[in-house]
């Protein structure tokens, strides 16, 4: 509420609000975003977005040209190229290098149509540029209730698990530049709880 002089009272000003909802892998992204959808915001995953990216022609010959294994019959094979990713380091760094600006492109379009209840949903990476100019929604899960969590989901399995979760912790400098932060170690109540307390401080 900011008093306006023009019309000598006070009025109700509504901010932007784009967010970016990150947190390591298995915290609960998926189901806080179905949370955050059903409260009315426009919600915009990084993984979809590549999965949209990799069916270009012009990104197909990119990413076959860096892990040509990877591109079986013109199509991107993601478990493969996951696999490749978390134990080939100069792989990993070179598809991040390549695809995560694609992406903030992406992005960046996006948010010129949603200006308001907007949230981009973006794992743990090293390139934090896009997170600079966006207030950030961390989700924080105990390591050991994100490993069930994974080793449920298929084509996972505790090496690799392991071996992501070690590599986010490593690069994961969001948390402690969170002024936002949803601990998700209960039940989905729990967490829409959590997730309706903190609307009111974003």
């Amino acid at each position: 509420m900011i008093y306006n002089i023009y019309l000598n009272k006070i009025v109700k000003v509504f901010k932007l609000s784009v967010y970016i909802l990150t947190g390591q892998i298995g915290s609960g992204k998926t189901e806080a975003v179905k949370i955050f959808k059903k409260l009315g915001f426009s919600c915009f995953c990084a993984d979809e977005v590549v999965r949209e990216l990799y069916k270009e022609k012009n990104v197909l010959l990119n990413i076959n040209r860096i892990y040509p294994d990877s591109v079986i019959n013109g199509t991107v094979n993601r478990e493969l190229l996951r696999k490749k990713i978390f134990t080939d380091i100069e792989v990993m760094e070179k598809i991040e290098n390549y695809i995560q600006p694609l992406v903030f492109i992406e992005f960046k379009k996006i948010e010129k149509i949603y200006k308001n209840k907007l949230i981009f949903i973006i794992p743990i990476i090293n390139n934090s540029s896009f997170f600079k100019n966006h207030k950030i929604i961390y989700i924080n899960s105990n390591e050991e209730i994100r490993k069930k969590r994974l080793l449920k989901r298929k084509n996972y399995n505790i090496n690799m698990i392991n071996s992501i979760i070690k590599y986010q912790k490593r690069i994961d400098k969001y948390k402690n530049n969170s002024k936002h932060i949803i601990e998700n170690n209960s039940t989905l109540s729990d967490l829409e709880k959590k997730i309706k307390i903190i609307l009111n401080y974003l």
